[in-house]
């Protein structure tokens, strides 16, 4: 099969399985200590530079400054106790780079790795009491694209330290 059917078929798979969650799934967010207000962003000291560290619907999900959010490839389900869905951005960054980060960044937001795989397409998976986040990095000429997915854990599923 081409690339693009697969890209079709992992994000009508990807869709499928976000809603039948969302339906599904009992979910109650306990949000970061570290929240920021959408939009905003919070400076972060590293080895004497500092990096801002920009939140967008997920506030538990840093995204790197010189990534672009594509809003018409973004779709994310908020209600007053939690936030699902993914944020599609685009930018100048090598994938290398974009793995160090949220590698570094997510757990000082309460997330926990679980496991990555590099591929045309990087995809790293973190755990955080309740949900999971999916982020997938495909490499392009001189850039970059990101598509960070939250979704709800199976029932059951618990953050083992």
């Amino acid at each position: 099969m081409s690339e693009v059917k697969w890209d079709r078929i992992l994000m009508q798979i990807t869709l499928t399985v976000l809603i039948s969650l969302s339906l599904t799934a009992c979910v109650t967010e306990t949000l970061s200590k570290r929240v920021v207000p959408q939009g905003e962003s919070q400076l972060i000291e590293e080895a004497g530079e500092t990096q801002i560290a920009l939140y967008y619907d997920f506030k538990d999900v840093p995204v790197p400054r010189e990534l672009k959010i594509k809003r018409e490839k973004s779709f994310v389900f908020q209600t007053t106790e939690f936030s699902i869905g993914f944020l599609t951005f685009s930018g100048k960054m090598e994938s290398d780079s974009l793995m160090n980060y949220f590698t570094e960044k997510m757990p000082e937001d309460g997330w926990r790795f679980l496991s990555s795989f590099k591929s045309p397409k990087n995809v790293m998976f973190f755990l955080k009491e309740n949900r999971f986040c999916i982020i997938t990095i495909t490499s392009k000429t001189l850039s970059a694209d990101v598509e960070i997915l939250v979704t709800p854990s199976f029932k059951g599923t618990r953050n083992r330290s």
